[in-house]
């Protein structure tokens, strides 16, 4: 095993954490500058501005998870009315790539089952996927929905060890379909650029071509609820290639991300997991991990993680991990004293 699956469930949630803070960084005073990230300490009372919604949303359903041991989206949406009853405005109004974001907790916990990962997925994109969509999503044939599958199915991949760069894309493609949906036809043109060794900028121009090609080819009545120079397919696309063109790198491909200016918040949260899970949380820059601890109550998320794959693992009684810094779990009689 190159990382530990911990180590993968840090950096994916950290990764997405920090491909947030970059990406919200032209308007909020947040900067890259080698391996840092300036003037965090003084939006430390902003965190709800720094952070979207969706990454707050994530938080909740991460904290259900935790309590209930299984997605229970009633209860979800009950620790979103305890943090943060505003959040709560936010239901039916996420496109794919947000869906993406919010969803994060959901694939860490099930990845392991890919039909119950699908399930649950397809649950909680009803809950906050855009009303327009809202009856095929609960069909699981919505074709704004198969970006989230994408992403999930990479990450699912990442923490099964199983996530070779050079064959991910064809698998992504394997796994959605020959069907020629809008997903497929950008993916397939990431995977053309990456052949290439195409530039970022030249990326971006043709993925805005082939965004155009999708939207004058669609019905009327397929036409995703969003404009059209702010596809989430074209997000999710930018994504993977900016993890893919650089997958050894997590800070080049955050950074690359949120100069796509496309997006950047999602685009730089999807490729901080992408990454994130893949490198783990030991490739994220040191001076990134200390100042995303600095940001409001994030120290409490990092323990979130921790306690999520306790859960996962199948500890019972979360109180006991909570005073000691390094537990194994194993089966009665595994583990012998010395």
């Amino acid at each position: 095993m190159r990382y530990s699956l911990l180590s993968r469930f840090r950096g994916a949630l950290l990764g997405s954490l920090v491909g947030e803070i970059l990406g919200n960084g032209g308007y909020q005073g947040l900067v890259l500058d080698g391996s840092l990230l300036k003037e965090v300490k003084s939006l430390d009372n902003q965190q709800g501005k720094i952070l979207s919604a969706w990454h707050q949303i994530a938080v909740c359903g991460t904290k259900s998870l935790i309590n209930c041991g299984r997605l229970d989206l009633e209860d979800w949406l009950l620790q979103i009315n305890l943090q943060q009853s505003s959040l709560l405005a936010f239901k039916n109004a996420a496109i794919c790539n947000e869906v993406a974001v919010t969803t994060l907790p959901i694939i860490l916990f099930f990845h392991e089952n890919e039909a119950k990962l699908k399930q649950h997925l397809l649950q909680a994109a009803a809950i906050w996927q855009e009303d327009t969509n809202n009856n095929v999503v609960a069909t699981g044939e919505a074709l704004a929905f198969e970006g989230v599958l994408a992403i999930a199915f990479a990450i699912a991949l990442a923490l099964t060890e199983k996530l070779n760069p050079d064959t991910l894309i064809p698998q992504i493609l394997a796994y959605l379909g020959t069907t020629q949906t809008p997903m497929v036809k950008q993916l397939t043109e990431v995977q053309t650029l990456l052949e290439q060794s195409a530039g970022l900028n030249t990326t971006l121009r043709q993925l805005r071509r082939a965004q155009s090609r999708l939207y004058s080819d669609l019905p009327k009545g397929q036409l995703p609820p969003t404009k059209p120079n702010n596809c989430p397919y074209t997000s999710i696309a930018l994504a993977f290639y900016c993890f893919l063109s650089t997958p050894e790198d997590f800070r080049l491909c955050v950074t690359r991300a949120v100069r796509t200016s496309y997006q950047p918040q999602t685009t730089a949260a999807l490729t901080g997991a992408l990454s994130g899970v893949y490198n783990s949380i030991i490739n994220i820059p040191i001076g990134w991990r200390l100042a995303t601890k600095r940001i409001g109550d994030n120290l409490e998320n990092w323990q979130l993680v921790e306690h999520l794959f306790a859960v996962w693992l199948g500890v019972y009684e979360l109180s006991v991990t909570r005073h000691c810094e390094h537990l194994a779990v194993a089966d009665p009689c595994v583990i012998q004293q010395r």
